[in-house]
């Protein structure tokens, strides 16, 4: 082989060297973006599952049962610095019940939509979600009250409006994160809603 076929040789080995480097990150970004859109879709599914779960308790341990807060009352909800499981909720003891963060049985429901027997229950509640293609999944949930003036507008004393915020994260939400925190990474994905007392009528 003369000096010309060597040259050609080492030619066609660096092409397809930069072809095979050129498709292969096109094929990890590809990767990287269908992990990252099925992530999205999960949290959102996630997140939407756990805003159910608490939308459906009712509004305050103040109307629970039969009671009811009519309007220019609302100071017998709950006291902001009070929100989170009670010792003695109706279904006994939510601190005890509900370990936290709660993990994901496969075999029953989570213990949270059994004994959380209100809204501000789930204030600070965590939990895990185990999905079978992208693993664990983390939520936190935090309940606010809200102010009927609109936007994002918190308030420091009870109110007929609770605002819920469901985070969801999960590492394919992060790809840009040098370390994953399960608990505090600053990628995830929120979901909120507003719930309103009107029973009392």
């Amino acid at each position: 082989m003369n000096t010309g076929q060597v040259l050609l040789v080492i030619a066609a080995i660096t092409l397809l060297s930069i072809v095979a480097l050129s498709v292969n990150t096109l094929i990890i970004n590809k990767t990287t973006a269908i992990l990252q859109a099925e992530a999205y879709l999960a949290a959102v599914t996630i997140g939407q599952s756990m805003l159910d779960e608490i939308m459906v308790a009712k509004f305050d341990s103040a109307v629970l049962g039969t009671k009811k807060v009519f309007p220019g009352q609302s100071s017998k909800f709950t006291p902001i610095f009070n929100f989170g499981p009670e010792v003695s909720g109706i279904n006994g003891n939510e601190i005890a019940l509900v370990t936290l963060p709660e993990s994901p049985d496969t075999t029953s429901y989570y213990a949270s939509s059994r004994y959380y027997d209100d809204i501000d229950d789930y204030n600070g509640y965590k939990r895990y979600f185990y999905s079978q293609s992208l693993g664990i999944f983390t939520v936190t949930d935090s309940i606010y009250y809200w102010t009927d003036t609109g936007g994002d507008t918190t308030a420091n004393n009870q109110t007929f409006f609770k605002k819920i915020v469901v985070t969801v994260r999960h590492p394919n939400l992060a790809f840009d994160d040098r370390i994953y925190d399960p608990w505090k990474s600053p990628r995830y994905l929120q979901i909120s809603d507003v719930a309103v007392y009107r029973r009392y009528y």
